[in-house]
């Protein structure tokens, strides 16, 4: 609307100062050499339009002349990258639906519009992935590398095909050239955090945490486990170096970074004592057996008290159970108590209670204990051994990813290498890893290597059953 308006007021400017002209008298003489020419100025004005506009349409021509045929090839030239901008879109489109074929016909039609530009180079390594040809994708994330832009892209290509060939070498040098390139890009930080742990460089695995937490690519307290994990881990190499007081100070830092980790808490107390430090041992179990007891700590407070009789140990048992008298652990903790002290009932009562709470193997053989040191009722112990071989295995470090149990915690499951994912509970009676593909045996009855493993850290000779209901099994 501005220029319309623009343009009527220009148009009735001229016209007004035509008419102006033409109105004026007057004329106009021009002398050149012998020549004299005598005109109106409406004339000369006239004149003048006219050879403006032939001036004017003459540079267009010439223009147009010098620059046509370039303007046409830019314009082709368009076109063509238009065709090959939409053939790598369909291909990528095709690419992610899964369509290989698909998507290779349209990697080479972008090829040939466009000419090879980096983003074909992505499109052709994922053509070549969903087709099966690990190695040309290798060669197109190779190429991707020398090019600046497509470089970050090649590296994770790369890495994912590093980690599907298992080759954890060459993924932790690309995540660590990733995170070169990108600092703060969460998966690079995940990825890199995750090679470094199964590498077992737990420095560098710490570093890199820190960075993830700082950049909000961890949740804190998923994070602080895994920083208690990765300390614990640093300890461990401390003390197996033979420096007992480094292994007990990174050890105190992994229980300042998650107060209620347990592994943590076992080791730092076992270095207290190691050192002779009973006292902050002794205060270390007291403070996880109020929200984690553990058969550990108790061993370790039945360490710290050796010395004392059998009544006095009792007696500082009854204390430490005090701060969690309902759990489990704190009835088997006075019935070991009870039996050392030969507090026959004492021990009985607390053991049915943690049976109600938790019927397991262990609690059946403590009870076919008691039998015979009561009564030496070698039947009625033969009844709770049976029932102790059909009943749940205590509790162990298993793996919830996959089921299998291990001897001890690790930031890394042994059996399927997934990361914080070590519990201690009661296993399953089957893994879930083996539950999808049983392996046959050579006879019926013959164990899944799994239920060797629960049954060598129990204990328990046979099959893992459903718990019994805590009472002792009827005369045959």
């Amino acid at each position: 609307m501005t220029r319309l308006v623009i343009f009527f007021v220009l148009v009735a400017a001229i016209a007004a100062l035509a008419v102006w002209i033409a109105d004026e008298p007057g004329s106009v003489a021009i002398a050149w050499g012998d020549w004299l020419l005598e005109t109106s100025p409406a004339a000369l004005a006239a004149a003048a339009a006219i050879f403006i506009a032939l001036g004017a349409l003459i540079f267009q021509l010439a223009r147009w002349l010098w620059l046509g045929p370039r303007n046409i090839a830019r314009a082709r030239q368009q076109r063509r990258q238009q065709r090959g901008y939409v053939a790598l879109t369909q291909g990528l489109v095709s690419a992610a639906a899964g369509d290989a074929r698909g998507a290779r016909r349209l990697a080479r039609r972008a090829n040939l519009l466009l000419g090879e530009p980096p983003l074909t180079l992505l499109l052709s390594a994922q053509a070549a992935q969903l087709e099966g040809e690990d190695d040309l994708a290798k060669a197109y994330f190779e190429a991707m590398l020398e090019v600046p832009e497509t470089e970050f892209l090649g590296i994770r290509g790369l890495l994912v095909q590093a980690n599907k060939a298992g080759d954890t070498a060459a993924a932790l040098s690309l995540a660590e050239r990733a995170f070169a390139l990108r600092p703060h890009t969460p998966w690079v930080l995940t990825t890199l955090l995750e090679l470094q742990s199964h590498a077992g460089r737990w420095s560098d695995a710490l570093t890199t945490l820190r960075v993830a937490l700082r950049q909000k690519a961890m949740e804190s307290k998923p994070g602080k486990i895994r920083e208690a994990g990765l300390l614990l881990h640093q300890a461990r190499s401390a003390r197996d170096s033979g420096d007992g007081r480094e292994a007990a100070k990174l050890a105190e830092r992994a229980t300042t970074a998650a107060p209620a980790f347990i592994p943590a808490i076992i080791f730092a107390t076992g270095q207290a004592l190691a050192l002779g430090r009973r006292s902050q041992a002794e205060r270390l179990i007291a403070n996880a057996w109020a929200s984690t007891p553990h058969p550990a700590l108790a061993q370790y407070f039945n360490q710290i008290h050796s010395a004392d009789d059998a009544l006095a140990r009792a007696k500082h048992f009854e204390k430490l159970a005090a701060r969690n008298p309902s759990h489990p652990e704190s009835h088997l903790l006075l019935a070991s108590g009870a039996l050392e002290a030969k507090l026959w009932g004492t021990a009985r009562s607390h053991l049915e209670a943690a049976l109600k709470v938790r019927p397991s193997a262990g609690i059946y053989r403590r009870l076919a204990h008691l039998e015979e040191a009561e009564h030496d009722d070698t039947e009625a112990a033969h009844r709770w051994l049976l029932a102790a071989s059909e009943a749940e295995p205590d509790p162990l470090w298993v793996c919830d990813e996959c089921g299998v149990p291990a001897s001890d915690w690790s930031l890394a499951c042994p059996a399927c290498g997934a990361l914080d994912r070590m519990a201690w509970r009661q296993p399953a009676a089957r893994p879930a890893a083996l539950e999808a593909d049983p392996a046959p045996g050579p006879s019926e009855n013959a164990k899944a290597p799994a239920d060797n493993a629960t049954d060598r850290a129990t204990g328990v000779n046979g099959p893992d059953l459903p718990g019994a209901n805590g009472k002792a099994p009827e005369p045959v």
